[in-house]
């Protein structure tokens, strides 16, 4: 059966784009240096989706366009390359290499929201990379733009969708695409390391680094030695431990995944501490040694002084799911007592079982 391919020039739904926001504005690299560059901000009539696109001047064009999928689509994340400074600045590096910036909002009217159609993030990506092409055509009178989409993680998929459905580009550069075991298993095994190893980074940096042994089993205890084998043969180079022995531990997106880990398996958050065969069921493993579980008080609740800071500027592969996160703003709560516990205490859940939750 022939592949449909869609051809956005020819869907009636975005055959009415409106521009809102046009002007000239400089953008200023990290050394100081000036690009100057005319900014379009617009949308598509009847429909959610947003666009900006980002022209250099006519003597910098070299005919073509890159165009940013994030790895979470959402209602303003048109505009949220354009926070992004130094390496992560996608804006800047296309319009030095002769080329216009193109990013929407990918049809999201809300961040997270489900979408009942599957296939807007490919028509909308595509109805704005065909509509950029004329106001380019028209800005520098040149012939039909050569353009690139790309992104990576949750935007690598989605480049994949445009590339191969649609023939709104001309090449496509997904990258950091995940396999089928990849999440939640890359995570929750870096965070086991992290607790397992967390006395032993120092030992192993120095036994990779020039001078060193070069043998990063030789003082570590059976547990650690065991952990840094099984992390290591799951693809995790021991040179790479180098941050978490500087003191940086840190479960990156474990938190906003752990929701959909619990619902897909519910029993298993159990079954691990109870039934025999798992490893925190004999109580002697060193998740059960750092475990720490206890019923408390709460003396007193301490609330956030503002709302939360926007978050629009977390679009690209390692800080995209941080939107997810609420930042706290200093909020705690006071505990009347607690109990002796090891020095590692991430991932604290919280019930409520009784009072005014």
């Amino acid at each position: 059966m022939e592949k449909l391919i869609y051809h956005a020039l020819e869907d009636p739904t975005y055959a009415c784009p409106v521009i809102d926001e046009k002007e000239e504005r400089v953008r200023t690299l990290m050394d100081g240096q000036k690009i100057p560059f005319l900014y379009i901000h617009g949308s598509f009539e009847g429909t959610e989706v947003k666009f900006v696109f980002c022209f250099p001047r006519k003597d910098a064009y070299r005919g073509r366009f890159f165009q940013y999928l994030s790895p979470f689509p959402g209602p303003d994340e048109e505009v949220a390359s354009l926070e992004h400074h130094g390496l992560q600045d996608n804006v800047s590096f296309a319009l030095l290499h002769g080329a216009y910036f193109v990013e929407t909002n990918m049809g999201s009217s809300a961040m997270f929201a489900g979408r009942p159609d599957s296939t807007i993030v490919y028509k909308s990506s595509a109805a704005a990379a065909e509509y950029s092409r004329q106001v380019a055509m028209e800005l520098y009178g040149c012939p039909r733009p050569y353009g690139y989409v790309f992104g990576g993680s949750g935007g690598g998929y989605k480049t994949m969708a445009c590339i191969e459905n649609t023939n709104a580009w001309d090449g496509a550069c997904p990258y950091v695409i995940g396999s089928p075991v990849s999440l939640p298993n890359t995570i929750t095994m870096h965070a086991q390391g992290q607790r397992v190893l967390r006395h032993a980074f120092s030992k192993i940096v120095d036994a990779m680094d020039a001078g060193g042994s070069g043998d990063p089993y030789k003082d570590l205890t059976n547990d650690e030695a065991h952990m840094l084998r099984e992390l290591t043969r799951m693809g995790f180079p021991p040179r790479a431990w180098f941050l978490e022995a500087e003191g940086r531990i840190d479960p990156g997106s474990l938190p906003v995944l752990l929701p959909g880990m619990k619902q897909a398996d519910p029993s298993y958050f159990t079954d691990f501490w109870t039934l025999p065969g798992y490893e925190g069921a004999d109580g002697l493993c060193g998740a059960a040694t750092d475990r720490v579980r206890f019923e408390g008080v709460i003396k007193s609740v301490h609330l956030p002084e503002k709302e939360d800071a926007d978050k629009t500027g977390f679009n690209g592969v390692d800080d995209a799911w941080k939107k997810l996160l609420a930042s706290g703003n200093s909020a705690y709560l006071e505990l009347e007592s607690v109990p002796e516990h090891s020095d590692y205490v991430e991932g604290v859940n919280i019930t409520i079982l009784s009072g005014e939750a």
